[in-house]
């Protein structure tokens, strides 16, 4: 099942090249450090609301060595826990809502770790971009966590490609209820390219509204399949 693709502006397409790889990734990661999420680097800035709508709440965050900010989403899906992690960790499936993700290589696995190869046709003039995501999953009571981090170095570099060495991000996923799940997802992305930082900062207001509704369709749509 493959959603059809949603008709953007350029500055959309834009924007495609840095979020979809931070919000649409969701494999299997190293361990990031908890001051990447908490705000408790040296010079961090705390988490402010940028925007909130329809049960979709947006923050951003400023971080020391970068001029892109952080972002984090807040909002929940109609649908249980185990779906939702089921969706976020096979990597296979990732093309069924990123629309850009064109091919998925599992380079290993294990019970809770993945690490992955993804391919990301971007339209034209922009280079198309790849990156290896590392990923780890914990569970502790009704929550999930998947972290993930970028790594550039354990797989070979292809040509017309540019590779994403800068992204990491923390989605938690807790139950709500047996048919609703809260969602709490935090990244950041550097895309590598000639794309001005204040563009995707003002981009990352709109776009996890969009990977959001991309999200509940395909989870909306399992969930139909499977009251048949």
């Amino acid at each position: 099942m493959k959603i059809w693709r949603i008709v953007m502006g350029k500055s959309q397409v834009l924007l495609l090249v840095a979020l979809q790889f931070a919000w649409v990734a969701g494999s299997f990661a190293i361990e990031i450090p908890k001051s990447k999420f908490d705000g408790d680097g040296d010079g961090d800035g705390e988490w402010s609301l940028r925007r909130e709508s329809a049960g979709l709440r947006i923050l951003t965050r400023n971080l020391t060595d970068s001029d892109l900010k952080a972002v984090r989403i807040e909002t929940s899906l109609a649908v249980e826990l185990s779906k939702v992690v089921a969706l976020l960790t096979e990597a296979s499936r990732r093309p069924e809502w990123d629309e850009m993700c064109k091919t998925v290589t599992v380079l290993s696995t294990s019970e809770n770790k993945q690490r992955a190869y993804f391919h990301y046709d971007m339209p034209w003039p922009v280079a198309d971009r790849d990156m290896v995501l590392q990923t780890e999953v914990y569970r502790v009571a009704d929550a999930v966590v998947i972290l993930s981090e970028a790594v550039s170095n354990d797989y070979a570099l292809k040509p017309g490609r540019v590779r994403v060495s800068e992204a990491w991000y923390r989605w938690q996923l807790t139950a709500l209820s047996p048919t609703k799940t809260a969602v709490v997802a935090e990244m950041f992305m550097d895309p590598a390219g000639p794309i001005p930082a204040w563009l995707l900062n003002r981009l990352a207001l709109t776009q996890p509204a969009n990977t959001v509704e991309r999200l509940n369709y395909v989870l909306e749509f399992e969930k139909s399949l499977a009251d048949e």
